[in-house]
């Protein structure tokens, strides 16, 4: 038992995580209405306490390969000088910039590598403050200047590499954490039948990003370590196959990448599997004109440009979304299979219903999964294994109350195939029942009336018994 004690304290000590709430921040800030490139992708930032005096400054949370480091405010790869006009709105809008020059604990490492430090504050979990001296990296020429931090958790270190600061070397080495996971977290996942619109409120908490731990060391009571699931890949993994499992579609693609991307609403398929759902789904809808497919091009690669489905929002719609099938993808190896029904894959936006996979004018057989993906499946990133991690049972359980029976595939008037087949069986059922209902009141009746001739029969029997029987020719 002191042994045990002992162990336990001494985790307590040595196991370490930071915890980010992040929020929205896109160049459509300001917007009351937002566009649909506002959700195809966009940037998650956290609010990180620095410096002396301690100052919240915003720290954006990438997957790009940046350094730890900090530099001006930019919104978008290629900006234009309207950009350039929101983003010093921004700047003027919200206090959490940093610079140096107000800091007194900023000190510098090394001028010509452009490496400096000053004090951090993170919370862990429990909302538990420690302070940190780091280190990171910053141009001379911005020192001067309002500044944001850069969160990367994607990064590789370059063997040898003395000059540029890493974001999981500069906490591990720090004592900052005891781990290398990265795990998103989006709170209970729920699956309702409104198609619910995008959230365009930039002002609340998106997630919550958790630096160091494994989920099963945050969750114990939640997540178990012999239920890990660990999957080669840097946030990336293969899948053995993606499939349809529906009657009006037989489609599959085997030995598939897909690629994880925290920062995007959508999925991003192939262009094999958009000609399959043309053929099942949206061809005749484009055709009288109740869907579109739209070029439209993103928010923060500008230069990119993605082919978007969306329709009129109406009843009929609506019913006729239930008939398509649901998308699954499995791992043979691990006997592991994540799904996405329509309920999921389509939402409301500008009182339009988008399909949630959008694609790209390539030849790419690649998948992108973002924040719709995270947000139902748990999902860990470890920076030093590079592998992806997955509990089986979480999966197992969200599986169970999102596998939706499989409709009936429509006919050419577009109503389910098997809907005359079912009310034929309904009412030779209902038939069949009232027979053998009927059947069973007769045999009742006849079992009835035998019973009384019986009791009839035994009754004359008891009579004939009373009665004396004298012989003929004998007389007292």
């Amino acid at each position: 038992m002191l042994i045990f004690l002992i162990f336990s304290f001494f985790r307590i000590l040595t196991n370490k995580n930071i915890f980010f709430p992040f929020k929205k921040m896109t160049i459509e800030y300001f917007n009351e209405t937002k566009t649909i490139s506002d959700f195809i992708d966009f940037n998650i930032y956290t609010n990180i306490t620095m410096g002396t005096p301690p100052k919240k400054v915003a720290h954006f949370i990438y997957k790009r390969n940046i350094l730890f480091s900090y530099r001006e405010l930019q919104l978008r790869r290629y900006s234009s000088p309207y950009d350039k006009q929101i983003e010093e709105q921004l700047e003027k809008s919200f206090g959490f910039f940093y610079n140096s020059n107000y800091s007194s604990t900023f000190e510098k490492v090394e001028h010509s590598y452009a490496v400096y430090s000053d004090i951090f504050y993170f919370n862990d979990l429990d909302q538990k403050e420690a302070k940190f001296k780091l280190e990171f990296n910053m141009l001379p020429e911005t020192k001067n200047k309002r500044t944001c931090g850069a969160i990367d958790v994607y990064n590789t270190i370059h063997p040898g590499d003395t000059i540029c600061r890493y974001l999981f070397q500069v906490f591990k080495e720090s004592g900052v954490i005891s781990d290398y996971y990265s795990t998103f977290f989006y709170g209970e996942y729920s699956l309702d039948d409104n198609f619910t619109y995008f959230n365009d409120d930039y002002d609340e908490v998106l997630g919550y990003l958790i630096l160091g731990e494994s989920p099963h060391e945050l969750y114990p009571e939640k997540y178990k370590k012999n239920d890990e699931i660990k999957i080669d890949g840097h946030f990336s993994i293969n899948i053995d196959e993606i499939k349809f499992k529906s009657k009006i579609s037989n489609y599959t693609e085997n030995d598939i990448l897909i690629n994880f991307n925290f920062t995007s609403e959508f999925i991003r398929g192939s262009n094999k599997f958009k000609e399959e759902i043309g053929n099942i789904f949206f061809n005749d809808l484009l055709t009288k004109n109740i869907c579109t497919i739209d070029i439209v091009e993103e928010n923060i690669y500008t230069r990119s440009k993605d082919l978007v489905y969306s329709c009129n929002n109406s009843e009929i719609l609506k019913e006729k979304v239930k008939n398509f099938p649901t998308l699954y993808l499995g791992i043979k190896q691990y006997n592991l299979t994540f799904l996405f029904n329509y309920k999921e894959l389509f939402k409301l936006h500008n009182n339009r219903l988008y399909f949630l996979i959008l694609f790209k004018n390539d030849s790419s057989t690649n998948w992108d999964f973002g924040e719709l993906f995270l947000r139902k499946y748990t999902t860990s990133f470890n920076y030093d294994s590079k592998t992806v991690s997955f509990y089986k049972q979480q999966v197992k359980e969200i599986n169970n109350k999102t596998d939706i029976p499989e409709p009936y595939p429509e006919n050419d008037k577009g109503e389910p195939n098997g809907k005359n087949d079912y009310n034929l069986r309904l009412i030779f059922e209902i038939i069949m029942g009232s027979l053998l209902l009927l059947a069973i009141v007769v045999i009742i009746i006849f079992w009835i009336k035998i019973k009384k001739s019986k009791k009839k029969r035994a009754s004359e029997l008891k009579e004939d018994e009373d009665y004396e029987y004298i012989p003929e020719g004998i007389i007292n």
